[in-house]
C-alpha cells in the first residue's frame, strides 16, 4: 500500500479499534478506507476492511441500513475479483447478502438461501475454521423454511455441527455461542443452552467487545 494510503488506513484501523467506537467514529472510518482505495484500487487488504467496516456500521445504524450494506457489498466483490481463494472476501460477499435479501424480505426468494450457502461452502474450503462463516452456515440452515431447505446441500440436523464449529475455532465469539444457545433450548436441551450463556456472561475477551457489552451479555443474562 502507497505511503498516503497506509496513512489513511492506519486513521482508519484506530477508529475502528476503538471498543467505545460511535457511530460518527467508524462512519468516519469508512470514509477513510474509501479514500485509500481510491489510491490503491488493487488492495485486497484495503476492500475488506472497508466491507467489513460497512458490516459493523450496518448492524449499529437505526436506519440506513441498506446503503451500508450495498457498499460493503461493492468492496466484497472487489476483493474476490482481485483474489477469488480469499476465505474473508467470500464470506464478507455472503454477509452483505444475505443482510441485503434480510431487508429485502428476499429470503423467500427460491435461490437466495441457495446461493449464500454456496459461497458460505466456497469460503469453508478456503479455510474450514472461519468462524464467521460456521457461524453464519448454522444460522441460515436454522432459518431457511423446511420447503426452500430442500434446494441446499445441509439439513437442520447439521446446524449444531456448525454453531459449535464457530466456537471452537472462537470460543470468544458471544453471538455463535448466543446463537448455539438459543438453538438447544429450541431442542429442549436446558442444561447445555445454559453453559452456552453462562459462557457469554463470564466471557473476559470477547471477539465483539462492544456488540458482547451492549447486545450479548444484556441478552444472556
Amino acid at each position: 500500500v502507497m505511503g498516503n494510503a497506509r496513512e489513511l488506513v492506519a486513521q482508519a484501523d484506530q477508529l475502528q479499534a476503538d471498543s467505545n467506537a460511535s457511530d460518527e467514529s467508524s462512519q468516519r472510518a469508512i470514509a477513510l478506507y474509501q479514500e485509500a482505495a481510491e489510491l490503491e484500487p488493487d488492495s485486497v487488504e484495503i476492500q475488506l476492511k472497508l466491507a467489513d467496516a460497512a458490516l459493523s456500521a450496518a448492524a449499529w445504524s437505526g436506519g440506513g441500513q441498506l446503503r451500508w450494506y450495498q457498499l460493503g457489498k461493492t468492496a466484497a466483490e472487489r476483493a474476490v475479483a482481485l483474489d477469488p481463494r480469499d476465505a474473508e472476501a467470500v464470506f464478507l460477499l455472503a454477509a452483505h447478502r444475505g443482510q441485503i435479501a434480510r431487508l429485502q424480505k428476499d429470503l423467500g426468494g427460491l435461490v437466495v438461501p441457495r446461493d449464500l450457502e454456496r459461497l458460505l461452502s466456497r469460503a469453508l474450503a478456503l479455510n474450514p475454521r472461519h468462524a464467521r462463516a460456521l457461524r453464519m452456515m448454522g444460522v441460515l440452515l436454522e432459518r431457511t423454511p423446511p420447503p426452500l431447505r430442500l434446494l441446499m446441500k445441509g439439513s437442520a440436523s447439521d446446524v449444531e455441527k456448525y454453531l459449535v464449529a464457530a466456537i471452537e475455532a472462537d470460543p470468544n465469539f458471544s453471538e455463535a455461542r448466543l446463537d448455539l444457545a438459543k438453538y438447544y433450548a429450541s431442542q429442549r436441551q436446558t442444561a447445555q443452552a445454559r453453559a452456552q450463556l453462562q459462557a457469554v456472561l463470564q466471557m473476559k475477551s470477547p471477539t465483539q467487545p462492544r456488540a458482547w457489552r451492549e447486545k450479548h451479555r444484556p441478552a444472556a443474562a
